[in-house]
């Protein structure tokens, strides 16, 4: 470690190296995500100490602070990071706890208005072409089975949870 605290990618563990690397190779297959977010989002969840300036991020993920604070600032806004400011010293970011599951909920909660805006678009385009429906229609019907099976799939998780903590 240096004497700022960073502990720098190169000095990662191979284990370490090895999950950051496979959570960024996923987040940047997957959903176009930049190598360096990636490692960001895997670096958060093993992070020693758990609680990281920008500086320290940056030096574990190889990144810069452009490259990087956008996603932060996201991430803090979604609820899966929090922002710790103390007088005098830098900010440190750190994972919420549960922060995961919470945003994973949350966006499933929110699934079944947004099948309801494509059963709108279905009423409010009635005379559109059939492509253009058909278009909506699909999304529609996806989100129709998600929804159908996420009340069962939250219920089974909450009971999970209280399960494992007894």
């Amino acid at each position: 470690m240096h004497s700022t605290g960073e502990k720098r990618y190169e000095e990662l563990s191979d284990a370490e190296r090895s999950f950051v690397d496979a959570v960024a190779r996923h987040y940047h297959e997957a959903h176009g995500v930049t190598w360096e977010k990636g490692r960001v989002m895997a670096w958060m969840i093993i992070s020693d100490p758990v609680e990281q300036t920008l500086h320290q991020i940056c030096a574990a993920v190889e990144a810069t602070p452009d490259q990087i604070e956008q996603l932060i600032e996201q991430l803090v806004l979604a609820g899966l990071y929090q922002r710790i400011e103390t007088q005098g010293a830098e900010t440190r970011y750190r994972l919420v706890d549960d922060g995961y599951p919470k945003a994973v909920s949350d966006t499933f909660a929110s699934w079944p208005e947004y099948r309801g805006i494509f059963q709108y678009g279905l009423e409010a385009l009635a005379d559109a072409s059939a492509e253009r429906r058909r278009r909506i229609a699909e999304i529609e019907e996806l989100f129709g089975h998600i929804v159908g099976d996420l009340a069962d799939m939250s219920r089974r998780w909450e009971q999970h949870r209280e399960n494992a903590s007894v």
